[in-house]
């Protein structure tokens, strides 16, 4: 065989050999994202992948996804907006440079620009999304609510939930983007969160104006996740973590560990 031929062969098994080492995994996973100050949560199921918050405009995003996701799969099938602010959107124009988006959803309040750019379904109170094997049903906000509140107050809260086989069926996270303690109170008062999971993203980065002591009652959550980067709010905040320490919750946090990853078996 000659010299050329034999490169040909090389080059073909190393090909082969890289598309079968990237290939998903039959196994579901959730990654915080280390995205700096901000969120960005991303789970996956094979080659299907729904995605809560872009991040800040810092190019961290796109650097998760390539370390979570095969180089060839381009696509994100779905992804939620928590609300507008900078650190949950900016993202964005990233992301649709690098991946196609099937769905966008968020809280109806986005800004006109935004808005231009992805022509996003809004999502209220007992609706679901739904990828593969996950579901994200949302609790918050209601049909009632007109919009009128901050921000944060609007953030669109919901638990993310893994439907697949193995160990972890049943396992889900719950997710309020950067909803205050008032809106978190109001869910459990009004008996629509009641139910425990295994996991809880800290509202708005671990800052004390989230994370209820009545909302960790209903949760009992046994790990509690951070997304934080170097910042000046004082995030997270000194009280909310011995708060969660008191509930003998695992706190992790991405301005330590970098990407938190969740593997679903």
């Amino acid at each position: 065989m000659g010299k050329s031929k034999i490169l040909i062969v090389i080059s073909l098994f190393l090909l082969v050999f890289i598309f079968w080492w990237t290939l998903p995994s039959g196994k579901g996973k959730v990654v915080m994202c280390d995205v700096g100050q901000g969120d960005a949560v991303l789970a996956s199921y094979k080659n299907v992948q729904l995605l809560v918050d872009l991040g800040p405009d810092n190019k961290k995003l796109l650097k998760c996804l390539s370390r979570h996701l095969p180089f060839w799969d381009k696509r994100i099938e779905i992804v939620i907006l928590s609300h507008g602010d900078s650190d949950h959107v900016g993202g964005l124009d990233d992301l649709l440079r690098s991946y196609k988006v099937d769905y966008f959803f968020n809280n109806g309040l986005l800004d006109k620009e935004i808005e231009e750019k992805i022509y996003s379904k809004k999502i209220k109170e007992n609706d679901v999304v739904r990828s593969n094997m996950f579901d994200f049903e949302v609790l918050f906000p209601s049909e009632n609510d007109d919009g009128v509140k901050d921000g944060n107050e609007m953030s669109v809260t919901g638990i993310l939930k893994w439907k697949g086989e193995g160990r972890s069926r049943g396992w889900s996270m719950f997710m309020g983007g950067d909803l205050d303690k008032e809106g978190e109170q109001r869910l459990v008062w009004r008996n629509i969160l009641n139910e425990e999971v295994e996991v809880l993203k800290v509202g708005h980065h671990g800052s004390k104006t989230s994370t209820s002591e009545e909302l960790l009652e209903v949760l009992k959550a046994e790990m509690a996740i951070i997304g934080v980067g170097k910042n000046s709010f004082g995030h997270p905040d000194k009280e909310v973590l011995e708060l969660l320490n008191e509930y003998d919750m695992e706190v992790k946090r991405t301005d330590i560990v970098g990407d938190i990853v969740l593997n679903l078996e």
